[in-house]
């Protein structure tokens, strides 16, 4: 592990499928990683410990995370989450039926509240992606919490 507690969950898409993750995830080459996967049919791959970092984040640009901490990676303070599909197509409700679950799960363990300052879309980090793109945070939040 990092020693470092996870403050927040970053959301992503995978912009392709949940076995291209996988293949691409075990290639050295490919120098990314994410603590899990979730499937467009309600499958969860689990990548990476949640003690140890993911590289998920790294990348800052443009931010409008209010946690960000400067000069410190956010893989180091953040679980990632990617999810089947493509920026371009509405997320699908078995994605939310799956990732809310485990998301709760996660908060429950680091003891993160669930809220918009929490649980992010990758853009709120590296604005130049629409990651996680059509994903509805509103829907997901109240999901999450019962809070409209």
């Amino acid at each position: 592990g990092t020693g470092n507690v996870p403050i927040a969950v970053v959301i992503h898409i995978m912009e392709g499928t949940l076995a291209g993750t996988d293949n691409w995830f075990n290639n050295p080459i490919s120098k990314v990683s994410a603590h899990y996967g979730v499937g467009q049919h309600g499958e969860i791959h689990k990548y990476v410990r949640e003690a140890d970092m993911a590289w998920h984040a790294g990348n800052v640009s443009s931010p409008t995370w209010k946690f960000l901490k400067p000069n410190l990676n956010p893989n180091l303070y953040t679980i990632g989450i990617e999810h089947e599909g493509t920026v371009k197509v509405p997320w699908p409700d078995s994605l939310y039926n799956t990732s809310v679950p485990l998301v709760k799960w996660i908060c429950q363990r680091w003891n993160i509240i669930p809220s918009h300052d929490t649980i992010i879309g990758h853009h709120e980090i590296y604005s130049i992606k629409s990651c996680p793109g059509l994903w509805d945070k509103e829907k997901y939040l109240y999901e999450l919490t019962g809070i409209a």
